[in-house]
């Protein structure tokens, strides 16, 4: 049973609405330029012409994401060899590129049958994931389109391209404002289709008017609304997606808050270290200041010990100096006692002198007589 429905908005990240567009295998020309639009972006991928999808969508099958392999679109180019994991993902989660790279492996390990070493068979793989939710982060992260490869580290001379990843962080493309850019490429159409929910019954924008590939899809869009069946499959599956939105919140949310305990305890562990560390800083800084004022009491001491010292070096010039005076008051002393004995001994000569004289003259006096 089929009727119109008009007014809906249709998420092109529900995986049902994802795979029926781009997974049928009658309708591989949406799929073949949204590849090319992708591989093309960096100038580095190859083209592709003639799809086949290994996993298409049939909307007779229940909604199973482990029977229909919903999550992906595995396809393979009929001209080139190259095996394509196309992905669509609402939500990203921890150690997502892990989980590409393991798909990756594993497509490019299931070419070859079980015990056969036919390796020059193998052919490229590449993974192509579209996601609404950003994985790479920091400021050396702002681009939105990342591809990657087996590099050469020293050279970056690529060993082959059997192994191509490429990640296109819907998210991030739309904040970068691709649409208020004068003219998009081809893989910025896509993604400003893709990544932004649309009604079918409303005219494109005219950056997209210009994209006969996105007009098309824009117009298989009204037979899907009007199914009942896929919409019902769609609706189950964005219930789906509340769930695992919810679900993907609560772990993140608990994650946070697992991370913010962890940083708690790093920060009270450094406040712990920081609260030592200043404990030793004053410590050093109290033993600094003993030692400090046992060197400054010591100069006090020294100082006083050298005023006496020079006080008893002064008494000591002044006593030298009164030993000094009485020295020559005693040597002046003992001079005025022998300048005063010369006198007497002087006085002593006269009067001996003078007695001689009155003996001579007495004696002389008796001779004459």
């Amino acid at each position: 049973m089929e009727q119109q429905t008009e007014n809906i908005l249709i998420y092109l990240y529900n995986d049902v609405a994802f795979k029926w567009i781009f997974g049928r295998e009658k309708e591989t020309r949406p799929l073949i330029t949204l590849l090319n639009a992708i591989v093309s972006y960096d100038g580095l991928g190859p083209g592709f012409s003639e799809i086949e999808i290994k996993n298409p969508y049939d909307v007779s099958q229940p909604l199973s994401k482990q029977k229909q392999g919903i999550l992906d679109i595995r396809a393979k180019d009929k001209h080139t060899g190259i095996w394509i994991d196309l992905e669509m993902e609402a939500s990203s989660f921890t150690f997502y590129p892990n989980r590409s790279q393991y798909y990756l492996a594993g497509m490019y390990r299931d070419q070859l049958p079980k015990g056969k070493d036919n390796y020059h068979q193998l052919r490229p793989c590449f993974g192509i994931h579209l996601l609404m939710s950003d994985i790479f982060f920091g400021e050396a992260c702002d681009d939105w389109f990342h591809h990657f490869g087996m590099l050469n580290y020293k050279t970056h001379k690529q060993l082959n391209n059997h192994f191509e990843l490429y990640f296109i962080e819907l998210n991030k493309a739309l904040k970068a404002g691709l649409e208020n850019k004068k003219s998009c490429n081809t893989l910025e159409q896509w993604i400003n289709y893709i990544a932004k929910p649309q009604d079918p019954y409303k005219q494109l924008p005219s950056y997209l008017e210009n994209n006969e590939d996105i007009k098309e899809v824009h117009q298989m869009l009204r037979t899907f609304t009007s199914n009942d069946r896929l919409q019902e499959q769609y609706r189950l599956h964005e219930e789906w997606l509340r769930v695992q939105r919810t679900e993907e919140f609560a772990r993140q949310q608990l994650q946070q808050d697992y991370f913010n305990v962890l940083k708690m305890k790093d920060q009270l562990q450094q406040n712990y270290y920081n609260a030592l560390k200043m404990k030793d800083e004053a410590e050093n800084l109290r033993e600094r200041a003993e030692q400090e004022k046992e060197n400054e009491l010591l100069m006090r001491k020294k100082a006083e010990q050298e005023k006496e010292n020079e006080l008893l070096m002064r008494k000591k010039a002044e006593q030298e100096k009164e030993n000094e005076l009485l020295m020559r008051k005693k040597a002046e002393q003992e001079k005025e006692k022998a300048e005063q004995e010369k006198e007497n001994e002087l006085l002593m000569r006269k009067n001996l002198q003078k007695q001689l004289d009155e003996l001579q003259k007495k004696f002389e006096n008796q001779l004459l007589s």
